[in-house]
């Protein structure tokens, strides 16, 4: 089918290729897949390395150079080299000679990368090809598990992607979280979500009908190399010098940092320890990078949470990962309301308060949201949108109206035209008389007049009598106050001729006001009569009363119309008036008329367009999940996911981040590492990298130690610390002390362990604050061990795992440790909030949890039994944990591993119990482990409670 699609598309010039040269390898790109094809050493064909399905950095790849091949002859495939047709040719030179004049350099390109850069990131290229290759393998040598029967389930959904159980017929070979497929089905895979006996729960990648799958068949472990793609896609970034922080590699292989000055006064939310607030205010200002060694118990988590929320504040873009789901979870839990937080990743991994940071989670609710908060106005708008436009109805009414009031106002216009017309022809016979009044009006002045003859006499009369008024009014004060004078004294005579020439002069003005007086009412009855006639003989016209009876009908139309359409506007207004901002006031004449309906109808047209352009955007938010899903991304300040799980979504393609923020950094390889880096300006790394390193493979391991005997001391030693240690471990001791902060004050271990803690493995460094607790009933110090060296070596001893089938597993199992732990926790379980047993095998676990399911029943019992593995970054009240290992020769296996028993002891909040062999554990052929174990018995018997296991075991249940 690869074949057949390579030679479609090459036949059409649309094969495209890429050549790298260093790597002997040709990339050719299909429709939906990639495959890796390397010369043969006769330049004659290709041999198929590998296929993998086209992502997003693959689309980047072709953008930025590629070539196109063509041919009209076909691709073919061949079973072994030996059957290619002779004289056939690779064209490998031809095609690298292409390749390097295509990447060839140009003017402002970038300069090349340092020659030991490229020799790293082919190191790193060169490890994740054998691990992914090597897990392949190994996927593909699973055996296909067969079931009886499948049901569906009623699990709960956070999406709408199927889950159903499968009754198997064996015991099932995979672990939760594996990716499988129904046997001759591809289609149909999803993901492994419990297990419990025979009985498989899967989550299939999207909804499934219950009848498409069989009821019998079998399930297969889907081969994914999801994992190495995200990593080898992160190294090709740094190869072409496209990561966000063009200096990173500088960074991770040269410790070269960019100098920088913390800020000293910023604050985080909550209350930090001085070494906790150094972290934050280190982390806001580091322009590069900045390690935090984050010891058991000294708040990694609220750290890291005060960090995300104070560069949230501050604009940026915030990446949280680690390479557990639970980590990212526990920060996501700590988070503030107000910063907006978004989870990506597999919905059965997270935890419950973490599902609802999922981008679907979030989607449905914000989808939910929204509709709530534009139902009101979409309830109103809803009548500019249906066949039911009242808005409409009122305003057509309106316009009716209008143009029924324009007519009749030319109605009135005309009649009033043709009644002054009428008028004039009324009036003619008696044209000569008026004129003959007017003169004798004139001549008189006292004589009837027309009407206009009238009208201006009585104004001038009305004017002629208020100055006589005045002047009489002036006079009389003036007699009086002679009048008062001349009564007595020299000069009365004078003054009483005064007063008689007032007196005369006040009467000859009283005559003359009382004749104005007269004047003036006779002017303006004569004007009343003349226009009463005149009125009379129009009205009496036979064509005016007809004229004037049409005019007032037309006045009467016309009024009713203005009265009509003002309703009509207070209704119009009335509809429009939720949605849109209506005109007001009620206008003088027609022309304001005009313009309030044009503006109604304006109002009209918008309310119609937001309520069209409402309900289209509520029908899109009911079913744009993938736009909402990209924009809910975008504009969070936290994005929080895996390191893996950061590359293989298409929701954070081509996000860019401020700042990466990578809890358990101390546990992460440097190709998963990388995976987020390469995204972020500026990360901060935290962990402890005296805890559980990067987990390695069996076959890994002994691949690194095959190759380690071909190459070169240095390139060995490198090869075996990229899969050994963490980029975090072979760091921290590099940088100086302005790039690295150590969290110093824990508060989770009693003081008397965590003594040995901080000796044993932080220099002495660690502080404590604890308050203590209740004494152990069996214990006297929260220090404690059960030693089993006092038991015969045929009783203590261990003994290899078998399975059920009797073949031999990895493993080892100690039946006397295991029945000391189950007495003990028959006795004080319930004497604790919570507990747990952590020891180093899974088949010892199984064992424990088998006895302790009949000594207290099955509730909760296997959760809180398991490996050093499953309990990185928990912590209990009462934690027991086991050495498992008893035997005279002194063999420990993996326990060599000093920094897996350091995560085992440092979990308890109040009581730590160990259960072991100290003749076996001092004898120990590992040196280092000899020695701490050593001071660790050293360390009970000063401050702890070391006690034989037959005393133990004399201890009755209470």
């Amino acid at each position: 089918m690869l074949i057949n699609e390579f030679g479609r598309l090459a036949s059409s010039n649309a094969l495209p290729a890429r050549v790298e040269p260093d790597r002997s390898r040709l990339v050719v790109y299909g429709e939906r897949w990639a495959a890796w094809l390397y010369p043969t050493n006769h330049g004659d064909a290709y041999q198929l390395g590998h296929v993998a399905p086209l992502s997003f950095k693959d689309q980047e790849r072709l953008l930025k150079a590629a070539l196109v091949l063509s041919g009209t002859r076909g691709w073919w495939a061949y079973h072994h080299v030996r059957d290619v047709p002779q004289r056939s040719s690779s064209h490998w030179p031809l095609l690298c000679r292409a390749w390097a004049d295509l990447a060839a350099p140009r003017p402002g390109a970038t300069p090349p990368m340092p020659a030991h850069h490229v020799e790293y990131l082919d190191l790193l290229t060169e490890v994740i090809e054998a691990t992914r290759d090597i897990e392949i393998a190994g996927q593909s040598r699973e055996p296909a598990l067969p079931y009886r029967n499948l049901a569906s389930t009623r699990e709960e959904r956070y999406s709408a992607r199927g889950v159903y159980a499968f009754h198997l017929l064996r015991d099932a070979t995979v672990g939760r979280g594996a990716l499988v497929f129904v046997t001759d089905q591809p289609d149909l895979r999803g993901r492994v979500l419990r297990i419990k006996d025979r009985e498989i729960t899967v989550r299939f990648d999207d909804t499934v009908d219950y009848a498409r799958i069989p009821q019998q068949g079998a399930l297969q472990v889907l081969p994914s190399d999801r994992v190495y793609r995200a990593q080898l896609d992160a190294v090709e970034t740094l190869r072409e010098q496209r990561a966000t922080q063009p200096h990173l590699l500088t960074q991770l292989v040269d410790q070269r940092l960019a100098p920088y000055q913390p800020d000293s006064d910023a604050q985080p939310r909550e209350t930090l320890d001085p070494t906790q607030l150094h972290a934050f205010r280190a982390a806001l200002t580091v322009p590069d990078l900045l390690l935090v060694l984050g010891p058991p118990g000294t708040g990694k988590t609220r750290t890291i949470t005060e960090i995300a929320a104070g560069c949230a504040e501050g604009g940026q873009r915030v990446l949280v990962t680690s390479h557990t789901n639970r980590a990212v979870d526990n920060v996501l839990e700590r988070l503030p309301p107000d910063v907006r937080a978004v989870r990506v990743g597999n919905e059965d991994t997270m935890t419950t308060h973490a599902r609802g940071f999922m981008v679907e989670t979030q989607v449905e609710a914000l989808r939910q949201e929204i509709l709530a908060a534009t139902a009101g106005t979409a309830s109103r708008l809803a009548t500019f949108t249906g066949t039911d436009d009242q808005a409409g109805r009122w305003l057509g009414y309106l316009a009716a109206r209008l143009a029924e009031a324009q007519g009749a106002n030319r109605d009135v216009q005309v009649r009033t035209a043709e009644l002054a017309a009428a008028a004039e022809r009324a009036m003619a016979p008696f044209a000569a008389q008026l004129a003959a009044a007017d003169q004798r009006a004139r001549q008189s002045r006292e004589s009837v007049v027309p009407l206009a003859a009238a009208d201006q006499r009585a104004r001038q009369s009305r004017e002629s009598v208020v100055p006589l008024a005045e002047r009489h009014r002036h006079h009389e004060r003036q007699t009086e106050t002679a009048r008062r004078r001349a009564a007595s004294g020299a000069p009365a005579f004078f003054f009483r001729w005064l007063a008689d020439r007032r007196e005369r002069h006040l009467a000859a003005i009283s005559e003359q006001l009382n004749a104005a007086r007269t004047a003036m009412r006779l002017a303006l009855e004569s004007y009343a009569a003349v226009r009463a006639r005149a009125d009379a003989l129009v009205a009496a016209d036979p064509g005016v009363r007809a004229i004037t009876s049409a005019r007032d009908g037309a006045s009467k139309v016309y009024a009713k119309a203005l009265r009509d359409a003002a309703r009509a506007v207070e209704a119009a207004r009335e509809v429009l008036r939720p949605a849109v901002a209506v005109p007001g006031g009620v206008p003088d004449d027609l022309a304001g008329w005009t313009r309030l309906y044009e503006e109604l109808m304006s109002a009209a047209a918008l309310a119609r367009n937001r309520a069209g352009l409402l309900a289209q955007w509520r029908e899109q938010v009911a079913v744009a999940e993938q736009d909402l899903h990209r924009e809910l991304v975008r504009y969070a300040d936290v994005v929080a996911a895996t390191c893996i799980g950061t590359a293989t979504t298409t929701l954070l393609a081509e996000l860019e981040f401020d700042v990466a923020i990578v809890d358990e950094a101390g546990q992460i390889s440097t190709p998963n590492l990388l995976v987020p880096l390469v995204r972020a300006r500026r990360a901060v790394l935290v962990g402890d990298h005296n805890q559980l390193p990067p987990f390695l493979d069996d076959e890994v391991r002994s691949w690194a130690d095959r190759i380690a005997s071909d190459r070169p001391p240095e390139v060995a030693t490198l090869v075996g610390d990229v899969l050994r240690r963490s980029a975090f471990e072979r760091l921290y001791p590099r940088l100086a002390d302005t790039n690295r902060v150590m969290l110093r004050v824990q508060r989770r271990m009693p003081a008397e362990l965590a003594q040995f803690v901080s000796n044993a493995f932080y220099r002495g460094l660690l502080e404590t604050d604890h308050p203590g607790g209740p004494p152990d009933p069996v214990f006297s110090a929260p220090l404690a061990m059960i030693d089993t060296s006092d038991q015969p070596a045929t009783r203590r001893r261990e003994r290899p795992d078998r399975s059920v089938n009797g073949l031999v597993r990895p493993g080892y199992v100690n039946d006397l440790e295991a029945r000391l732990i189950v007495q003990l926790l028959g006795r004080n379980a319930t004497r604790y909030v919570d507990w747990a047993v952590i020891v180093p095998y899974r088949a010892q676990a199984e064992l424990i949890t088998q006895l302790l399911r009949k000594e207290l029943g099955d509730a909760g019992v296997a959760d809180n039994v398991g490996t050093v593995d499953s309990f990185q970054g928990g912590e209990r009240d009462l934690i027991v944990y086991g050495f498992t290992r008893s035997n005279h020769r002194g063999q420990i296996g993996f326990l060599t591993e000093l920094r897996r028993l350091n995560v085992a002891i440092t979990r308890p909040r109040r009581q730590l119990v160990l259960v072991g062999d100290t003749t076996t554990l001092r004898a120990a052929r590992d040196p280092g482990f000899a020695a701490l174990i050593q001071s660790l018995i050293a360390h009970l018997d000063a401050v702890g409670d070391r006690r034989p296991s037959r005393e133990i075991e004399g201890v009755p249940n209470d």
